[in-house]
């Protein structure tokens, strides 16, 4: 009986995070419609966009260039006259004058900001090994990371840049940190005007 019910506690579990990435997945393909907000014919026009880019040059190992692009909407009510809401950043970077190559993206919901996903990326070189990373949140739990495992990297590889514990497992704490961060940045460049 014991087994019984813990096989369908399992199941049950399981399901609720099934049910809970088809969310995220569905979230994030929406966000391309919601980038659109382009009241303008030119791209120069980009409503609800904010482009962060910087270079430097780092001793012995070159040129870095730094590419962060947040997007939001603004809520409109009775207490804001602009309310920007994040939903989605995406964020770029090379060191070594190009040869490594970071890319991460941020998804937000986009009612409540809460962290709903991340992707990570790295490669060596335009031609090396692309190595991917998905992590899927459900009220600032991790609740699934792609792949399992995370490491070693091996030759020819970039490490991801992400706390791991004993076992491969992003430590959850971290990468919530990365969000807030991400958050932080954008609240403290746009505005929220109240009535």
């Amino acid at each position: 009986m014991f087994c019984l019910a813990a096989m369908a506690l399992g199941m049950s579990a399981q399901k609720s995070v099934d049910d809970r990435i088809k969310v995220i997945r569905k979230a994030y393909a929406e966000r391309l419609n919601l980038m659109k907000n382009q009241p303008y014919d030119d791209d120069a026009n980009k409503v609800d966009q904010l482009t962060i880019t910087y270079n430097r040059m780092y001793p012995g190992t070159g040129l870095a260039k730094f590419r962060d692009t947040f997007y939001w909407t603004d809520d409109e009510n009775e207490d804001y006259m602009l309310k920007p809401i994040l939903y989605y950043v995406t964020s770029y970077n090379t060191m070594n004058s190009g040869i490594y190559i970071f890319n991460r993206e941020y998804l937000f919901d986009v009612q409540t900001e809460e962290p709903m996903f991340m992707y990570v990326s790295t490669q060596l070189g335009e031609d090396g090994k692309k190595l991917e990373y998905r992590f899927y949140f459900d009220k600032g739990k991790l609740i699934k990371q792609i792949p399992e495992k995370i490491g070693p990297v091996g030759d020819g590889e970039l490490d991801p840049m992400i706390k791991l514990d004993k076992n491969g497992k992003a430590v959850a704490a971290d990468l919530l940190r990365g969000f807030e961060s991400i958050k932080a940045n954008f609240h403290s460049q746009i505005d929220t005007y109240p009535w």
